[in-house]
């Protein structure tokens, strides 16, 4: 793959001082905004006019907030040269490379914030058709409790 997803995500950490996908968001001038969305499209990343901004569905709970805002910082950081392809009837069931490392991203950037397994963090980036989109999401909100 080419990308060292943990190490990127360790540096930003370290660069923006917080593991708070928000505050990230904010530091780097990636306005967080909420829409009313199908069930189904938990959020997404659009670029309109060169600016990136982070849609996210207004019914999400705060736990699911920091979830899809995390994934989201993954495709702006590390997808920007890449076209933004969104499919509503299948936002959850992706199996792309870039979903993949933007589940990779939202892994090892909340693991700074939330007591998440070790052993898991090392075992997803070798099983990786176990981990699309619906199944990353479950197990984040499994290890992502709210404050």
């Amino acid at each position: 793959m080419g990308k060292n997803i943990r190490v990127r995500v360790n540096n930003l950490v370290r660069r923006c001082g917080t593991a708070n996908p928000f505050q990230i968001a904010q530091t780097l001038r990636i306005p967080v905004r909420y829409a009313p969305l199908p069930p189904n499209i938990r959020g997404f990343l659009t670029k309109p006019v060169r600016r990136k901004i982070i849609v996210l569905n207004e019914n999400l709970d705060e736990r699911e907030q920091y979830i899809v805002v995390a994934h989201e910082l993954g495709h702006a950081l590390m997808h920007c040269g890449t076209g933004y392809a969104f499919h509503a009837d299948t936002a959850n069931y992706c199996r792309s490379a870039n979903e993949y490392e933007a589940n990779l991203f939202a892994l090892y950037l909340l693991s700074h914030s939330y007591d998440i397994d070790e052993r898991l963090l090392q075992a997803v980036p070798r099983n990786r058709e176990l981990f699309t989109y619906q199944e990353a999401h479950q197990l984040l909100c499994r290890c992502v409790e709210p404050d």
